[in-house]
């Protein structure tokens, strides 16, 4: 149905009825990868949404109804609905019914839907008066950033990346992804150079695995994978090495009766130079939170020998969360974002601790104080550290804002923080920045670049998106 005979048949209702309520189950957000994705569909289906252009986001929607004649109208969003309504008992039942682990679909859909309720006369709207429990003005943002789109054969998302000693290019392994027999999980380490071309280094079937984390350790010219998930019951707690040198793979396995920490994905980590690699948080067998966090120290050892580790215990984090980042900065440990035991994105939105390591400081986490609005909360993001210290977070999702974030940049100097948005995004190359890799290119004087490559998300009814392009971003 076209805008003007829907807009008429609201308008219809409203005089024809003395009492009446209307309910409506209605899409928005068309602008951003989600919202592209999802108008593809429906137009693919030839039943193309045709109201969505003129009313994207709830205030439009609120007020179409308040101005063709219904007295009363209350909307929410699904995030919103299943937050705010729906009694945390059912909620917790419906989360038992199976293990889940697409949060990522599942809340951008949520965020791009709403219930919708108008009365009029002696009927009131069934919904409540919304809680406004974050306001978007308490988020600065500024014009939307600029961005370049080039073709990728990176499609896939849930893998992990970092960057390599040779020509700013970028190692990764495993996800999520196309492959000749279909979509599936991927056994390969590729090397990803900053224009775009790709080289298979080696294919192993352990390492076809989601949501792990991998760094390189240059002293030993190894790069270690930990963790990950192969289905979300299948935890996975191993130690992966991987000779960048002869592309050989070694692999170590413990129990955490032995010292060894619960097997996770999902999880938090960053390089603590030259050998120590935080882990913290993640999804733990049970597809629980997790609040622990440790120091994997891998020990030096000959070229020709099987590196080990040795796992050290670090101060746990306030609450559980996964889906976080960590970086390492002047001897500190910063964690961003991530999702809490609610499935909302996590409060605090950074911690910081000490790594403990000096004579002069110990490891707690503390929430810094703002001068000025906080960053948007998101989770499913990428973090990177500039040589200004500046900790820059790349796109994400959020449970409890109006838009998709884009990339805001935090002053760690002064605990300031500006947002940048997204771009509006061509409806024939969505891209979702979500489980996805970043790195920072070449520094200029007009501007840092970043280069994101890889992600997307399952969109459930729309179909698995993976990004066909890389995306360069200009700060």
């Amino acid at each position: 149905m076209d805008e003007t005979s829907s807009s008429k048949l609201i308008e219809w209702c409203a005089g024809t009825f003395s009492n009446a309520v209307f309910a409506v189950y209605e899409q928005i957000r068309p602008s951003d990868g989600f919202g592209r994705v999802m108008q593809q569909h429906f137009i693919q289906l030839s039943i193309p949404l045709l109201s969505l252009p003129i009313y994207p986001n709830q205030e439009c929607q609120r007020n179409r109804y308040l101005h063709k004649g219904w007295s009363s109208c209350e909307i929410y969003d699904i995030n919103e609905f299943l937050r705010q309504l729906v009694p945390l008992d059912e909620l917790n039942r419906m989360r038992k019914l199976e293990i889940f682990d697409e949060y990522e679909g599942f809340n951008e859909k949520c965020s791009h839907y709403v219930i919708l309720t108008a009365a009029k006369g002696i009927c009131t709207t069934p919904l409540p008066p919304k809680e406004q429990e974050i306001k978007d003005n308490l988020f600065v943002t500024t014009n939307p950033i600029s961005w370049q789109l080039k073709e990728s054969s990176i499609q896939r998302y849930g893998q992990a990346g970092c960057p390599s000693l040779v020509n700013g290019s970028m190692w990764i392994v495993g996800g999520f992804g196309a492959r000749p027999q279909g979509h599936g999980r991927l056994d390969d380490l590729i090397r990803v150079h900053r224009d775009g071309t790709i080289e298979l280094q080696l294919k192993n079937k352990r390492l076809a695995r989601m949501y792990h984390s991998l760094h390189l350790i240059e002293p030993i010219s190894r790069l270690v994978i930990y963790g990950g998930r192969t289905h979300p019951a299948m935890a996975l707690g191993d130690v992966g090495f991987i000779d960048i040198k002869n592309n050989e793979t070694e692999w170590l396995e413990g129990q955490p009766e032995n010292g060894w920490p619960e097997p996770r994905w999902r999880h938090a980590s960053s390089i603590i130079p030259p050998c120590g690699i935080f882990v913290g948080g993640g999804c733990g067998r049970l597809n629980n939170p997790l609040t622990d966090c440790w120091v994997m120290r891998v020990l030096p050892v000959s070229k020709s020998e099987t590196p080990s580790v040795n796992w050290e215990p670090f101060v746990s984090l306030p609450s559980g969360r996964h889906s976080a980042t960590a970086s390492y900065w002047q001897n500190l440990i910063v964690i961003s974002g991530g999702l809490d035991k609610s499935e909302m994105t996590s409060q605090p939105q950074l911690l910081v601790s000490n790594t403990g390591y000096s004579s002069s400081s110990q490891q707690e986490w503390i929430e810094p104080e703002w001068h000025g609005p906080p960053p948007i909360p998101r989770y499913s993001h990428q973090a990177l550290i500039t040589a200004d210290n500046r900790l820059i977070l790349v796109g994400g999702i959020s449970t409890c804002h109006t838009n998709s974030p884009g990339v805001c940049v935090i002053d760690l100097l002064k605990w300031t923080c500006v947002e940048y948005t997204l771009p509006i995004q061509d409806i024939k190359q969505p891209v979702i920045l979500a489980s996805f890799n970043a790195q920072l290119g070449e520094e200029e004087k007009d501007g840092t670049k970043i280069l994101c490559w890889g992600g997307g998300s399952p969109c459930f009814s729309f179909g698995t998106h993976l990004n066909n392009v890389f995306v360069e971003i200009k700060i």
